[in-house]
């Protein structure tokens, strides 16, 4: 991850966040045209991140669950001013492109935690209302199609998706294969998966997360892995660790299609 050295904190962070920060080193490790994430260098460390009002509500009380489960990151404060504020300690370890040398390994690790998620999650919600993250796909693949979307970089072609058509007929006839029973990650790609030690130490960026369809998980792992990778090699390793018995290959054709033609 970059990190990019401040001299100080911006002018604008709360006062009950600063306190808690003090004069330790600042950097900026953004990745996003929204929202502004820094690093706070002190002790274990921190996150904080800095949004327009009304964007980190939803991500501070999705993150809490995966805290509360112990697969995230603890939440500090999530304050709404001017802005919205998240301060979040980090989760030790590094991300999954950092184990890019042993791709068994990593396999191995993955499938069974995001198994663990897909097969407890709603369980570690509790009674906590989760967003429909099928829903808002189908939403988002409709507006998609009537705008011409059409994601290459995804290589749906794998899927036997060549073109936007391709994706509108497996929706057509599939669309219900889709359904929001577990709850999911939303954006399960290798720099969201955290290890130490040989073992997983936590999610982060949560706030994609909600009830939704495991293939859709399943679908941004396997891509993440071909990206970083850069082979498919390992998409039967992972998917083996996962468990065959709850991967369907109609459903993640569905999920190909759905995220290929997904509109913004």
């Amino acid at each position: 991850m970059k990190r990019t050295r401040l001299p100080a904190l911006p002018q604008d962070t709360p006062r009950e966040i600063a306190e808690i920060l003090g004069s330790s080193p600042v950097y900026d490790s953004s990745c996003s045209d929204v929202a502004r994430v820094f690093f706070i260098d002190r002790g274990d460390g921190f996150f904080l991140k800095r949004a327009p009002k009304g964007i980190l509500a939803e991500e501070a009380a999705l993150t809490r669950i995966f805290a509360d489960a112990g697969l995230g990151p603890e939440v500090l404060l999530a304050i709404s001013a001017e802005n919205d504020w998240m301060l979040t300690r980090k989760v030790p370890g590094e991300d999954g492109t950092h184990m890019l040398d042993d791709p068994a390994a990593l396999c191995d690790l993955l499938g069974p935690v995001f198994r663990e998620l897909h097969d407890c999650g709603l369980h570690f919600a509790g009674d906590r209302t989760l967003p429909d993250r099928t829903a808002a796909i189908f939403t988002s693949a409709e507006r998609g199609l009537a705008t011409g979307v059409f994601h290459v970089g995804l290589r749906p072609e794998r899927y036997g998706i060549r073109s936007a058509m391709d994706a509108r007929a497996i929706l057509e006839t599939g669309r219900d294969l889709l359904r929001p029973t577990c709850l999911v990650h939303g954006d399960a790609c290798l720099p969201n998966v955290l290890f130490a030690g040989g073992r997983f130490t936590g999610f982060v960026d949560c706030g994609g997360a909600g009830r939704g369809d495991r293939h859709n998980d399943l679908f941004w792992t396997v891509w993440s892995l071909g990206y970083n990778l850069k082979t498919d090699a390992w998409e039967d390793r992972f998917l083996d660790a996962y468990g065959r018995d709850a991967v369907d290959p109609d459903r993640m054709r569905a999920a190909a299609a759905a995220e290929a033609v997904a509109g913004d």
